[in-house]
């Protein structure tokens, strides 16, 4: 009887420990109804040209700050107001710098930047993240040619470019390279998915990304991430027409709340390599970057 006594128990140990071995977790982009969170996307980067046996060094930083305000669901999906709190460009090299910053306006010194401040555009989220849509750009695109000129003649040509840096899509691409990160699935630790997004801002970037759910903690789920970067095409940039042939990878790590789904952060290592060529000349291009994601509810 004893026996039978203590293989039962060892059988229901077994049984308990099978059922939490192989407990699965939901990650998806939950964001709660009238809440607001705040977000920090930021991008430092290394970026080494050779040029006729000539090398150019540079140093860029780029900071945005967005305010998600959910206003409504559907199916799941949520629309959030995002408001633009700060843009900063900062890069430096080749014997120039050039800062640009949405709060610092310069008497005699026109900054489109500015323009942001406080802007508002639409974004229909899905559950994994995946942007919908975009809407409202057209205005915030006026209410950044406002603040470089009052010409009628320039303002039009002025929002033409803009447009080509502000527009539905790159903010869409923009989004989803930080935020679409979640299976279509429940997984369980260990488990992996992969995310395939295009980005095309100053070059067209592919990448497919892998994703692992290492641990869940305290509500908080941990990510790795490690996936491979291709540049490969021509394109045209400031009025140059280019041509690339890059390759490279990213490796990092996420925080999700498991709750509501929101990024608390990511922390993204990424190098880009190969060539380019720039008006028919050849160039050697290398690019270290660390990308950066915050993430906080603010009510």
């Amino acid at each position: 009887m004893k026996n039978i006594k203590i293989i039962a128990w060892l059988a229901f140990c077994l049984t308990s420990l099978n059922t939490f071995a192989q407990q699965t977790y939901l990650l998806k982009q939950n964001y709660p109804i009238g809440k607001k969170y705040s977000y920090t996307f930021n991008s430092d980067q290394i970026i080494s040209q050779k040029v006729d046996g000539k090398e150019l060094n540079y140093i860029q930083n780029v900071g945005t700050d967005y305010t998600f305000d959910i206003s409504e669901a559907k199916a799941g999906d949520k629309n959030i107001k995002v408001i633009y709190r700060r843009l900063n460009i900062k890069s430096v090299g080749a014997g120039n710098e050039m800062i640009l910053d949405s709060d610092k306006e310069e008497i005699g010194k026109p900054n489109p930047f500015a323009g942001l401040r406080n802007a508002t555009f639409n974004m229909i989220m899905a559950p994994n993240g995946g942007v919908k849509s975009i809407s409202g750009i057209d205005k915030m695109v006026d209410s950044m040619a406002a603040k470089m000129t009052t010409d009628t003649a320039q303002l039009k040509q002025i929002k033409t470019s803009l447009s080509k840096q502000f527009n539905a899509e790159v903010i869409k691409q923009s989004m989803e390279s930080s935020l679409k990160i979640f299976p279509d699935k429940a997984v369980k630790i260990g488990d992996s998915w992969v995310v395939n997004t295009k980005v095309v801002i100053t070059m067209p970037i592919e990448s497919a990304v892998t994703y692992t759910l290492k641990e869940v903690k305290d509500g908080i789920a941990t990510l790795t991430i490690k996936g491979t970067l291709v540049s490969k095409g021509a394109f045209e940039s400031l009025g140059s027409k280019m041509e690339t042939d890059l390759k490279g990878m990213n490796i990092g790590d996420a925080q999700i709340d498991l709750k509501t789904g929101m990024v608390l952060n990511t922390h993204t290592r990424l190098e880009l390599y190969g060539k380019m060529k720039v008006a028919e000349q050849s160039v050697d291009f290398n690019l270290e970057g660390i990308n950066k994601v915050t993430g906080k509810e603010i009510n």
